[in-house]
């Protein structure tokens, strides 16, 4: 008993239906007899052999590095060109009977999807709408005078960053133009400091040349020289 048991355990388990597979949706098959979808689909495919042999063909000549008949090049062309505005004018006038909408329209919204179509704003133009939108989202529960004091606020913010910005540019366009101009002349030296730097000058080469100390005068022991003398 039992092992039927299990046995007709088994046999149910194997008889439990399985889960329904997604249906295709397709086309009402007065639809497709009247766009007449088998014929556009063997033209097509054969317009695609077409090609196919054509750009063998230029394969082969480009491997061979040989001229190709440009007459015979722009007969086939020619004819594909033709092959294919047919197609497409055929589908043209059938698809002028019919209107497609999308899933998410239905016969509410059906009316005033071309307005939002044609109303789509550009990802930029997008973009500062959003940000001007949440530059008001704190202004929208305030009273309308309120709301114009702290627009005049930012403005003057805004204007006084421009004027700053402006004076920074005009001053460091003055500066750079400062510097253009030529080098800074420095202040000359009289006779008596030209002496001096000479003389300590003098000393220093025979420091380094012969191995002399350095013996600076008295006057000169504790005198600071000018930097650009030294050297």
């Amino acid at each position: 008993m039992a092992a039927t048991e299990g046995v007709a355990t088994g046999f149910q388990d194997q008889q439990q239906p399985m889960p329904p597979a997604m249906a295709v949706e397709r086309l009402n098959m007065a639809v497709q007899q009247q766009l007449n979808l088998d014929s556009v689909k063997t033209r097509a495919f054969s317009l695609y052999k077409a090609i196919s042999r054509i750009l063998e063909e230029f394969d082969a000549i480009a491997r061979a590095n040989a001229v190709p008949k440009w007459q015979d090049v722009m007969s086939q062309f020619s004819m594909v060109n033709l092959e294919l505005f047919n197609i497409v004018e055929d589908i043209m006038n059938v698809s002028k009977a019919f209107v497609v909408h999308p899933r998410n329209v239905n016969a509410e919204n059906a009316t005033i999807l071309p307005v939002m179509l044609s109303s789509k704003l550009l990802p930029k133009m997008e973009i500062d709408n959003t940000k001007r939108e949440q530059l008001f989202h704190g202004m929208q529960n305030l009273p309308v005078s309120a709301q114009i004091e702290k627009l005049k606020a930012r403005i003057d913010m805004i204007g006084a960053a421009c004027e700053s910005a402006e004076k920074a540019i005009a001053d460091t366009r003055k500066a750079y133009f400062g510097t253009r101009q030529g080098p800074t002349i420095l202040p000359t030296m009289d006779k008596v400091q030209a002496s001096k730097i000479q003389e300590q000058e003098n000393l220093l080469q025979s420091a380094v040349n012969h191995g002399e100390g350095l013996r600076l005068p008295g006057d000169q022991s504790r005198q600071h020289l000018p930097f650009q003398g030294i050297w």
